[in-house]
């Protein structure tokens, strides 16, 4: 076999591979976050709280249109993963978008010390969050996706501490690549790590 007919077996086969990595993303029907989680801390150490999580987004599709082309069978699914300083990635599973926030802001608020109890225990602090804005879009070969929610806190029913928090991120789009993913879980991160829970904490005066 002469160097000419390798180069062509090895084209061929690379040109199947990626045709099966396009098919295999194209089928799914969720798309995967990879949430970076922050190292431990016991800044919230003895503190009980329960979460609430709603989404109350106008557009509930997540893609738009030319997204959507992209991941013509996605239903709104979400596969979520945990991210260490290690590297080390572990499989959350997968679920809808409040879910999504649910588990995401259950971590964040452990891995602060807090105890997350169940949402019927009203003795506990409420830590809500409302959803308002999810979108992922694709345009001029590039992945954009934007991100909104209110964090409140409430004692006894009454609002005691809220703080908005939005954000944007973008990546290029590139042959073979999951790139909707990839923007998402950047700015998934950026957003569930920026919120300063600290200081909700510290103006319903629980720490």
């Amino acid at each position: 076999m002469n160097q000419f007919s390798i180069r062509q077996i090895t084209l061929q086969l690379a040109i199947i591979a990626l045709l099966l990595m396009t098919a295999a993303c194209s089928h799914r029907n969720y798309l995967i976050v990879d949430y970076q989680v922050p190292a431990e801390t016991q800044t919230l150490s003895g503190q009980r709280v329960r979460i609430q999580v709603k989404d109350m987004r106008e557009d509930t599709k997540t893609l738009t249109p030319a997204a959507a082309a992209e991941f013509p069978h996605f239903e709104e699914r979400y596969s979520l993963s945990w991210v260490k300083e290690s590297n080390l990635r572990i499989s959350v599973g997968q679920s809808d978008l409040t879910g999504l926030f649910q588990e995401a802001f259950q971590k964040r608020l452990t891995q602060m010390g807090a105890f997350v109890v169940p949402a019927d225990e009203s003795s506990a602090p409420l830590f809500q969050i409302i959803i308002q804005t999810m979108k992922i879009d694709l345009k001029d070969h590039t992945w954009t996706a934007k991100v909104a929610f209110e964090a409140s806190l409430f004692m006894d029913n009454q609002l005691v501490a809220k703080e908005t928090v939005n954000g944007s991120a973008e990546r290029p789009k590139i042959i073979g690549r999951k790139g909707a993913d990839d923007t998402l879980s950047d700015i998934f991160t950026d957003i569930i790590n920026r919120l300063n829970i600290i200081k909700l904490f510290q103006q319903a005066k629980l720490i």
